[in-house]
């Protein structure tokens, strides 16, 4: 079949089906199945063979049938780096770069050599990201899901990052000792119970509920893990948070409460608050 129409053709099914950005949807999913690049659908062959074509069929119907794509096609690029996504872990947005740029980019690196804890490391796509570009660091995964966990060492191990990293199975900092990291970082459930009903079927029908849906109110687990983070970290130490678009200011005040200092909130692409770094006393 010849590209073009193909591509034509898988645009106007998932239009039909009420997927967003269809087009692009129709060129990520071809290139899977042609092993390239979504630009490189368009160089090249101008045909798509039988076999290929076979192969397709039920990778569109998946996509029909609303499973998200990172999952029918099993991996989501991140930071550059090739994550393995599936019904583990959450699938890890764009927004999640900006908060691994804002780490990186960060005044914790001053000290020549530092702990970081990621606490609800799902996918493991930004402890992997920021191991990658800081293998001074010492680096450690807490998740509460040992499925979730699993996944992120299977992706650990596809970047040879495995050793790098101390992977723990368990609830927010429980057990961690005082004053005994540097960072905290944190990308946690932040949607209330009653909104998470009403996210699209998408999300609300295939990613894991326990990575989205964080209790009545949507702030019950970022509460949690800023109270025990003033105690884990050293004096000095940053605490960096992704949460809700609309969650801005009470997580600003919450923080304040608890007494951090140098409390910063940074919009996402859209202009909207994302993003919020803050020092211990």
């Amino acid at each position: 079949m010849i590209i073009l129409r193909l591509i034509e053709s898988l645009e106007q099914r998932f239009l039909a089906a009420g997927i967003d950005n269809a087009k692009r949807v129709a060129e990520e999913l071809l290139a899977h199945v042609l092993d390239c690049r979504p630009l490189e659908i368009y160089l090249g062959n101008e045909t798509l063979p039988p076999e290929k074509l076979k192969e397709l069929e039920p990778l569109t119907a998946r996509i029909e049938g609303g499973e998200p794509l990172q999952y029918v096609i099993g991996h989501v690029d991140f930071w550059g780096l090739k994550i393995k996504c599936d019904s583990r872990a959450l699938i890890p947005r764009p927004e999640t770069e900006l908060l691994v740029e804002e780490i990186l980019s960060s005044t914790v690196w001053n000290n020549p050599f530092i702990t970081l804890v990621e606490v609800g490391t799902g996918s493991g796509c930004i402890v992997l990201t920021l191991a990658s570009q800081r293998p001074d660091a010492d680096f450690k995964a807490i998740d509460l899901s040992a499925e979730a966990l699993e996944l992120a060492k299977e992706n650990a191990r596809s970047l040879g990052l495995e050793d790098k990293i101390l992977w723990l199975n368990k609830s927010l900092l429980d057990d961690c000792a005082p004053e005994s990291c540097d960072a905290v970082v944190a990308n946690l459930p932040y949607i209330a119970s009653n909104d998470w009903k009403t996210l699209s079927p998408g999300v609300r029908d295939y990613e894991p509920q326990s990575a989205l849906d964080s209790g009545p109110t949507g702030m019950e687990l970022i509460e949690a893990l800023a109270l025990q983070a003033r105690y884990v970290l050293v004096p000095g130490g940053m605490l960096f948070l992704e949460f809700g678009y609309d969650q801005g200011d009470a997580v600003f005040n919450g923080l304040e409460k608890l007494g951090y200092l140098e409390i910063e909130i940074k919009h996402d692409l859209s202009g909207l608050d994302r993003i919020a770094i803050a020092k211990n006393p």
